[in-house]
């Protein structure tokens, strides 16, 4: 788990950071544009109990850097009253929480490419993350020949529904709530 940012242009909502979470096992990556770094204890509380409802699994340790963020007595009573263990790195050792700060370094050059390709604003970075995530879970990476989705749910993602972000795209209103003219 890894705090990145904050990015110089905030996005569209506010989000000046992200938060990513990824499962040890699976690879698979969630990740959480936020305002705040005091956002990352909720939605790392609130990522927790997805597992043990969706998977009947436990979330068993932690790993994150020193940032404040991770290392407040609210975050660390947390853990230990679900008896998950916290993994903290070294100070200035960011190799040592290497799958997390990788992922956070492919995700800002997708987000960049994705945003300059698509003609977007810098204002649309979270939006871009988000994307990035949704695919990254579902192609295979490395030597495995299942994607993340799969390792994580075992359920086979489709694909046919993505398009090309930036992609023009409309919305429809419903026959019950148009107006006539």
């Amino acid at each position: 788990m890894d705090l990145c940012g904050p990015f110089p242009d905030v996005a569209i909502g506010g989000h000046r950071y992200f938060l990513s979470i990824i499962d040890d096992y699976s690879r698979k990556v969630t990740t959480y544009p936020i305002q705040e770094k005091t956002e990352v204890f909720k939605h790392f509380s609130n990522y927790q109990k997805r597992p043990e409802r969706f998977l009947n699994s436990k979330v068993i340790n932690v790993r994150t850097d020193n940032g404040l963020e991770f290392c407040h007595a609210e975050f660390q009573s947390y853990l230990d009253d679900l008896g998950i263990k916290a993994e903290r790195t070294n100070v200035y050792l960011p190799q040592q929480n290497g799958v997390a700060e990788r992922y956070n370094y492919t995700a800002v050059d997708a987000i960049k490419v994705m945003l300059n390709s698509s003609g977007l604003s810098k204002g649309f970075w979270a939006e871009a993350l988000l994307c990035h995530t949704y695919v990254w879970n579902r192609v295979c990476h490395g030597n495995q020949s299942l994607t993340p989705f799969e390792l994580y749910s075992g359920d086979k993602p489709s694909v046919k529904h993505l398009k090309a972000f930036g992609s023009t795209a409309y919305t429809g209103v419903p026959k019950q709530l148009r107006e006539k003219v």
